[in-house]
């Protein structure tokens, strides 16, 4: 068999996104023809990835393409460049008949070479629906694209026609590949494209099936929005995946080495030890000396709302991290690893959460300025006695078996 063809529209700032998406698609097959639609990628930039790609009888091809009858399209967001209607024109470009585009912001943990035995029925493409914003249309994130299809249907005049008319009232390119394929599209199975940049906006609406509605670990994560893995922010699930990838080299996966196998965890290793701290104010009584006083600790701060500088600050210290308003999925996975709970939120108590850590069994340590409990339970010390919660903490930790 041979290359099997994909497409992505990129730009110089998403360079660095495309390469770490391109590392997840050749790190589980090879024999790709990449295609690049864009217009100021430098050519350097592919001539190092022709010589990497080699390795696996692949190839990428720079495909320039004239920006300026896009540029007067309106956009739906902010995060979103113009050259995202430089799909328009994958037809031009494209040799085989059927192709696979795929957006920069994704990863793939799988080999996708099945999607190119998928029979679309007749239909022009392959997609998945816009879960969780619609039921009915599709992301185009991911599009299996029969060419001949496009080109006797003349569906890139088609585009430009209905982007003139409706640019101001859809939500960009996708909007309008809605307008035109309506109901004449494959649906794709939902791992082929599961929208995790969704997240954070789903628990705001209250929507909180959304977590489990997907099993697993899907074939391709799409981080939507603008809640991106490489921000600052963590507000979306497979963060970590996405940063395995970027730091896996391409030798590793030119080389197939055991690497490849790895979590970003493995990479770089684990604390030993966790702990967890829920609040509602950026002044956390005590949190510096603490953070110093067990750099084998990883402390898990989470918060319904975002971070104060006096808080960020502090992520000079490897083991702080943070999580600005935290899900119900992070919440749970900080306390299915955590060892223990260091209640020191000086003012109201966050979700009654020293309440769930009694019920999981799990020790509080607490300052007397900042205690929830009134139990009894919690291990309470006088505001002044951080030495002696230290000291306590860490014949804690002597006793747990790893």
């Amino acid at each position: 068999m041979g290359k099997k063809s994909v497409v992505f529209v990129a730009e110089l700032s998403y360079m660095e996104k495309l390469e770490v998406a391109l590392k997840s698609l050749c790190a589980h097959q090879g024999q790709w023809k990449i295609y690049v639609l864009n217009e100021n990628l430098p050519t350097e930039w592919f001539t190092l990835m022709n010589r990497r790609l080699e390795a696996i009888d692949s190839e990428i091809l720079n495909c320039r393409v004239s920006a300026e009858s896009f540029k007067q399209f309106s956009l739906p967001s902010a995060h979103i460049h113009y050259a995202t209607f430089f799909r328009y024109a994958i037809p031009e470009f494209v040799q085989e008949n059927r192709v696979l585009y795929l957006d920069c912001d994704m990863i793939f943990t799988q080999d996708l070479s099945p999607l190119f035995e998928v029979d679309l029925n007749g239909f022009g493409i392959g997609a998945v629906v816009d879960r969780p914003t619609t039921t009915e249309g599709f992301n185009a994130g991911l599009m299996v694209i029969d060419i001949d299809w496009w080109r006797q249907h003349k569906v890139t005049d088609s585009l430009f026609d209905l982007t003139k008319e409706h640019h101001q009232n859809v939500y960009g390119d996708q909007g309008i590949l809605n307008l035109y394929f309506k109901d004449a599209w494959y649906q794709l199975p939902w791992t082929y494209n599961l929208q995790v940049g969704s997240d954070k906006d789903q628990y705001g609406y209250g929507d909180l099936e959304w977590y489990d509605a997907f099993k697993g670990v899907p074939a391709v994560i799409h981080y939507t929005s603008h809640n991106k893995p490489w921000t600052s922010k963590r507000f979306n699930r497979f963060r970590d995946i996405w940063w395995f990838y970027y730091a896996l080299s391409w030798e590793e996966i030119l080389l197939r080495k055991p690497s490849l196998k790895l979590s970003f965890s493995d990479m770089v290793g684990d604390f030993p030890y966790h702990t967890a701290i829920y609040t509602n104010t950026a002044d956390i009584f005590e949190l510096e000396q603490l953070l110093q006083a067990f750099p084998e600790v990883a402390f898990h701060v989470l918060a319904h709302s975002h971070f104060g500088f006096n808080l960020v600050k502090l992520e000079q210290y490897p083991n702080l991290i943070l999580y600005p308003s935290f899900d119900p999925l992070t919440s749970r996975k900080v306390l299915e690893k955590i060892d223990f709970y260091l209640d020191i939120n000086p003012f109201n108590e966050v979700d009654h959460i020293t309440e769930t850590i009694h019920q999981l069994g799990l020790p509080i340590f607490s300052f007397e300025g900042t205690n929830h409990d009134q139990t009894g339970k919690n291990q309470v010390f006088k505001n002044d006695q951080v030495d002696q919660m230290v000291e306590a903490v860490r014949d804690y930790i002597d006793t747990i078996e790893r």
